[in-house]
């Protein structure tokens, strides 16, 4: 039934979203133009997936500790698995990833912040977008969290720290370490109430030029509960909803709106 209420949810999204040709806000017809529909070829694409590749074929066994959706209603879930089976049904697509790394190279955030490394694959497309960022991303399984600092070496990734723990513990320790947040990717939750806690909490260190994305904003009903209480937040002028992920932007001096984009 789960499967089926998501593809109900993706034909909705489908049937009222707007292609480029109907956007007349400047602003996003400029993002629609250089970075969703960008289809440039970058060297630093292959690297990243050559390595996303190593990583799905390794069968060395890790423990994860899941905090969020996939726990249930216990406070937790800890599992043992192949490493590359649970990079395989944790990481986002090619596509997906490539267009993290877009974001990050057409914003140019000084500041990034990411709920959820996993194993560190979305985080190395961000910090590769934006190598000059300061980077902190936050994995609540330490086993996970280790493998994350091994790939960022790997990759030569400067100026990036992973922060192990609960989210909510950690949370407001590692926001004191940032003046502002330029870039926020939360992926690491997928509940309804965790969700809009991390959002307000990061809130007050957004700024004009921020951008927040969000993950999986269809996945449940609650998810999508959490984004049209982000939509509606007195904050935020323009949401992008492109069904993976949601994008939020503070620009100042524009009229409130909600696109949902297909490109």
């Amino acid at each position: 039934m789960k499967g089926l209420l998501f593809i109900i949810r993706y034909i909705r999204y489908w049937l009222t979203a707007k292609r480029r040709h109907s956007i007349h806000s400047p602003f996003v017809y400029d993002l629609i133009d250089k970075v969703l529909l960008d289809t440039k070829y970058n060297e630093h694409y292959q690297l990243l997936e050559d390595n996303r590749q190593e990583l799905f074929h390794r069968r060395d066994q890790v423990e994860t500790v899941d905090f969020g959706a996939s726990a249930g209603n216990k406070p937790y879930r800890t599992q043992i698995e192949a490493l590359g089976k649970m990079v395989r049904s944790r990481t986002h697509t090619k596509a997906r990833l490539e267009l993290l790394y877009r974001l990050a190279a057409y914003f140019k955030p000084k500041t990034i912040l990411e709920f959820g490394t996993a194993a560190g694959v979305s985080a190395s497309y961000l910090k590769k977008g934006a190598p000059s960022a300061v980077m902190i991303t936050m994995e609540g399984c330490a086993g996970l969290a280790h493998i994350a600092e091994e790939q960022f070496q790997k990759l030569d990734l400067q100026a990036m720290e992973v922060v192990m723990g609960d989210f909510k513990v950690m949370l407001p320790k590692v926001l004191q370490q940032f003046a502002q947040l330029d870039l926020v990717f939360f992926d690491g939750n997928h509940r309804k109430q965790p969700t809009l806690d991390y959002f307000e909490k990061c809130l007050p260190l957004a700024r004009e030029n921020s951008v927040f994305i969000f993950d999986d904003i269809h996945w449940s009903r609650g998810m999508e509960e959490a984004w049209q209480e982000i939509q509606k937040h007195p904050q935020v002028s323009i949401t992008i909803d492109l069904f993976w992920f949601g994008l939020v932007f503070f620009r100042e001096g524009v009229a409130k709106q909600n696109f949902k984009i297909v490109y």
